[in-house]
């Protein structure tokens, strides 16, 4: 059986070596012959042809962009305090931000430190700045930008203002929107405040005296009049200070350093003849 199979096989290539020229077979006309014969088409198949680099054509660029966003979105790294208390952080630039309680900051992994160094944050923070002329820092918030090269300021955001204190150095505030952007510089010792309510920025030249304690633990009074010693009491303690008695213009001269606020308020009272009291919460 085998060798018949064999002969039959012999036959048909001897015929095909006696008959074949060069050239002389055409496979495209043949093909259309036999599948005219039988009725089929070559859409079909030519119609999947395309179906098929159509797809492989969107996987490929499906994986571009996957690579591309990969490649460039951000890389957050956020570090934020707890309620009550404060914690000290590092840049990658060394730069040293002490944060408030509930503060946050956060900036990208990717970008920073590569042509300048961006951090956004919310609440209340302390910078101290490496100093490096060819990268800028800059602190956003929702309301301001601060830039600098290298110095040291604080910014205490609020829900509806932001205040920004310049411990060393020199800074840059901008805040507003578009057109009404405004802008001011701002040097050791001065601080200044936007509200959003009147869209302005406020420059005070008057030193601070206690916009640290938060961080130092020290709250200082240099003949500060009475009604500015309740309201940095009221803000360091976290607690409403008032007086029940009408107040005369009373000034104070004191330091107290990590002492709490019943004791101050004893000390305040004895010294000023006044009646100072912190309100209860319910």
């Amino acid at each position: 059986m085998q060798r018949q199979h064999d002969d039959k096989q012999d036959e048909r290539i001897r015929f095909l070596a006696r008959h074949y020229e060069e050239g002389k077979f055409d496979g495209a006309c043949a093909w259309k012959q036999f599948a005219a014969g039988r009725g089929i088409s070559r859409r079909v198949p030519f119609r999947r042809y395309l179906l098929a680099v159509a797809s492989v054509a969107v996987i490929i660029a499906f994986t571009g962009t996957l690579f591309y966003w990969k490649n460039n979105s951000p890389e957050w790294v956020i570090l934020s305090s707890a309620p009550g208390k404060t914690m000290d952080v590092y840049l990658p630039d060394s730069s040293l931000v002490s944060l408030a309680g509930g503060a946050e900051i956060r900036y990208n992994a990717k970008d920073y430190g590569k042509k300048g160094r961006e951090v956004r944050m919310k609440s209340k923070a302390f910078f101290k700045v490496m100093e490096d002329k060819t990268r800028p820092f800059s602190v956003k918030t929702e309301l301001a930008e601060v830039t600098v090269l290298g110095t040291s300021f604080q910014v205490d955001e609020g829900p509806t203002s932001v205040d920004v204190t310049v411990a060393t150095g020199k800074v840059s505030m901008t805040a507003g929107d578009g057109e009404e952007k405004k802008n001011v510089i701002l040097t050791a010792g001065m601080s200044a405040n936007y509200s959003m309510e009147t869209q302005q920025i406020e420059v005070i030249t008057e030193e601070k005296l206690n916009y640290l304690s938060w961080k130092t633990g020290q709250l200082r009074f240099e003949n500060t009049p009475l009604e500015e010693v309740i309201e940095d009491l009221s803000e360091y303690y976290r607690v409403p200070v008032r007086s029940r008695m009408m107040i005369r213009g009373e000034k104070l001269t004191a330091t107290f350093n990590h002492l709490p606020l019943d004791q101050v308020i004893l000390i305040i009272n004895q010294t000023l003849d006044v009646r100072l009291v912190a309100e209860k919460s319910n």
